[in-house]
């Protein structure tokens, strides 16, 4: 059975700041002015809810040091681990963060991308398995099409046939969106 990118805590997993705080903690990043600093676009106010909520799933700890300067470290507990090695995986798959979301916002998409890693489809039997309108899985299969994780073969019969195939960098991400944390026993405790 394939993971599927529903409840609370999975939430997480939709977030590109949230899976981009994680894969640099489990870089070894531990301050939050670290992480500020190499990603410009991330402002402070989302750097410091991400870690919050991090901190809220168990996934992360927090170390504050009294003294001066005070500063505050933030590591991963072992749950955060396995999910920071999913998340840096993720990143390297040569997606940007948008791209990243995109997909994994989208439970077409990544249902699409598990039955085409299954076999070649054509999109009547897409829709057929997914119970999706044509308007929305056509609109899902530009945008895989756009992101370079299918593409189309166009069949010369008689009626021309279209079946869509995962491309090279799509199998790259297929194991990162199968049951990957939930077989290696991921399930984050929710504090307060």
């Amino acid at each position: 059975m394939a993971m599927e990118f529903k409840g609370e805590w999975q939430q997480i997993l939709r977030c590109k700041w949230s899976v981009l705080v994680l894969a640099e903690l489990g870089n070894g990043t531990s301050r939050p002015s670290q992480i500020l600093h190499r990603h410009p676009d991330l402002k402070p106010k989302v750097l410091w809810q991400r870690l919050k909520k991090l901190e809220r799933f168990n996934l992360v700890q927090r170390f504050p040091f009294d003294g001066y300067p005070r500063r505050t470290d933030y590591r991963l507990t072992e749950e955060g681990a396995k999910l920071a090695r999913w998340a840096k995986s993720l990143l390297q798959s040569g997606l940007t963060l948008d791209e990243l979301t995109t997909v994994l916002r989208c439970r077409y998409m990544v249902a699409i991308l598990k039955l085409l890693a299954q076999q070649p489809r054509r999109p009547k039997a897409l829709k057929a398995r997914l119970k999706i309108a044509d308007k929305l899985l056509f609109e899902r299969l530009a945008k895989l099409e756009k992101l370079g994780l299918i593409w189309r073969e166009i069949v010369p019969t008689r009626p021309i046939q279209v079946r869509y195939h995962l491309t090279e960098r799509a199998l790259a991400l297929m194991p990162l969106l199968t049951d990957e944390l939930c077989e290696a026993g991921f399930k984050p405790q929710i504090t307060g």
